[in-house]
């Protein structure tokens, strides 16, 4: 009965470890993830002098609060080029100020003109009013097909040094001194079995002997 206890115990100790070990590893894919995400983010913004792009959908930072509760202030807009014939009532478009061409602004489409030339009039979810220009068609740069909350203000930390130092460098530091150290690790463990087997020879030979 003691003998199984002790069994128990063992078997408990040795999940224990795995659950760790795994726990351990989802966490630094994670980080792996997330820094490859941010340095993508950096690198693709530095080449194209404007907004990254992944697989023809652009990311925008929202900077205002206008579509709340829908997304907030510090979220990233996932937005896809959208031909304006296709868009509807409901759909959330980023499209360029009627004043400031490089101004974007992100609201939802609440309704159509009834002029000939196709545009849109548009409304933040969290105004009170409609926007106080229709969107012409040559304005709109795409439909917004899902946000990720945080992700922006992440996104615009990481541009600043001390957010590529906290969210990358360092990260990364530490990352290779993980891996480094478990390289080190295993080559000892490699030196210290040969070394057994070595010296289990060695009582062989002088057992024979």
């Amino acid at each position: 009965m003691g003998v199984q206890i002790s069994k128990e115990k063992e078997n408990s100790i040795f999940s224990l470890g795995q659950v760790g070990k795994m726990l351990t590893q989802v966490a630094f894919l994670g980080i792996l993830l997330i820094m490859a995400v941010l340095v993508f983010f950096l690198v693709s913004s530095s080449l194209s002098g404007g907004t990254p792009a992944v697989f023809g959908h652009r990311l925008y930072i929202v900077l205002s609060g206008s579509m709340a509760p829908t997304f907030d202030a510090g979220s990233m807009v996932v937005v896809q080029p959208t031909s304006p014939s296709e868009l509807q009532v409901g759909d959330i478009i980023t499209f360029t100020g009627p004043e400031d061409g490089e101004k974007l602004i992100t609201h939802r489409i609440v309704g159509l003109t009834a002029g000939e030339e196709l545009a849109f009039i548009t409304k933040g979810d969290n105004n009170q009013s409609d926007d106080p220009e229709p969107v012409g068609a040559d304005q709109v740069v795409g439909r917004v097909r899902f946000a990720l909350p945080y992700a922006g203000r992440v996104a615009d930390f990481a541009q600043s040094k001390g957010g590529l130092l906290a969210l990358v460098i360092i990260p990364g530091a530490l990352i290779i001194a993980f891996e480094l150290r478990n390289i080190f690790r295993c080559a000892a463990q490699l030196e210290k079995k040969k070394e057994e087997e070595k010296a289990l020879a060695a009582l062989a030979e002088e057992g024979e002997n």
